[in-house]
C-alpha cells in the first residue's frame, strides 16, 4: 500500500489569530463603503508580510508585549446624559519569528485594545425622480478610535495578567506601563511611565494620576516643557 504524502504541519492558533489583525476596523469601513486609513492598511500589510515569511517549523512565532497603557475615557450615558469615566487598556506588541533561511523577522507595529470606525454624517439629498422619496446622503467625515478592552475593579488584574501570560516571549521586566494623565483640576494632561506592575494592576485611575503628578519622570518633564513653550515664534 503506497505511503500517503505527509500532511503539511498546520499553522499555530497564534498565527491564525494574527491573520485577523485589524479585522474589526476593516469590517467597520467596508460596511460604510468608506476609505480605510492608509496607516492601518500599512500596518496590516506589514503583519501579513511577516506571517507570509515566518516559518513555524524553524522557530515559534513570539508575541512580545512592549508597552501597556491605561487610558481614561469620558463617556455619556445615552439615557441620562451623565458623564462616566471609564478605564481602557491599549497594548503595543512586537512579533518575532524566522524565515526559511533562519533570518530574524520582526513586526514592530502590532496593537491590541482598539479598532477604528468611520465617522459618517447623514444628510438629506435630492429626491428619487421615480418614487419621489428623499435620498439620504452619507459623507465620510473622519475616523474615530474605539477602545475594546474595558477595565473594572473586578476584572482589571485578571485581564492584564492573562494578556501577559498569553503573549509568548514577553519578559515582564521589559514592559513599560503607562497612564494617559488627563486634564483635570490638578493640572495639565501628559503621558506617564513611572509605574510598577503592582501599581498598574492595583491602582485606581485617581491613584495613577496622583502618583504621576507627585513624581517627576522624563515623559512628564518633556510634556511640561512643551506646554510652557511659546508656539508664536
Amino acid at each position: 500500500m503506497p505511503i500517503s504524502k505527509t500532511k503539511e504541519k498546520e499553522e499555530s492558533k497564534l498565527k491564525t489569530e494574527l491573520r485577523d489583525y485589524h479585522k474589526k476596523t476593516f469590517e467597520a469601513f467596508r460596511k460604510e463603503n468608506a476609505e480605510i486609513p492608509n496607516a492601518i492598511e500599512m500596518q496590516k500589510a506589514r503583519v501579513d508580510d511577516f506571517l507570509r515569511k515566518a516559518k513555524e517549523d524553524i522557530t515559534p512565532i513570539l508575541k512580545i508585549i512592549k508597552t501597556m497603557k491605561r487610558i481614561p475615557i469620558i463617556e455619556r450615558d445615552e439615557k441620562t446624559g451623565k458623564a462616566i469615566q471609564k478605564d481602557f487598556l491599549e497594548v503595543r506588541l512586537e512579533l518575532y519569528g524566522k524565515d526559511w533561511k533562519g533570518n530574524v523577522l520582526r513586526a514592530t507595529e502590532y496593537y491590541e485594545g482598539f479598532h477604528y470606525e468611520p465617522i459618517i454624517n447623514t444628510s438629506v439629498g435630492s429626491r428619487d425622480f421615480e418614487t419621489g422619496d428623499l435620498i439620504m446622503k452619507k459623507e465620510h467625515q473622519g475616523n474615530k478610535k474605539v477602545y475594546d478592552i474595558e477595565l473594572t475593579d473586578k476584572n482589571r488584574k485578571q485581564v492584564i495578567q492573562d494578556l501577559i501570560n498569553n503573549s509568548t516571549g514577553t519578559y515582564l521586566d521589559e514592559i513599560k506601563f503607562y497612564y494617559e494623565v488627563p486634564n483635570s483640576v490638578k493640572g495639565i494632561s501628559f503621558r506617564c511611565d513611572i509605574y510598577t506592575l503592582d501599581q498598574f494592576l492595583n491602582s485606581s485611575l485617581d491613584e495613577l494620576e496622583n502618583l504621576a503628578r507627585a513624581t517627576s519622570s522624563p515623559l512628564s518633564l518633556q510634556h511640561s516643557i512643551k506646554d510652557k513653550k511659546s508656539y508664536i515664534s
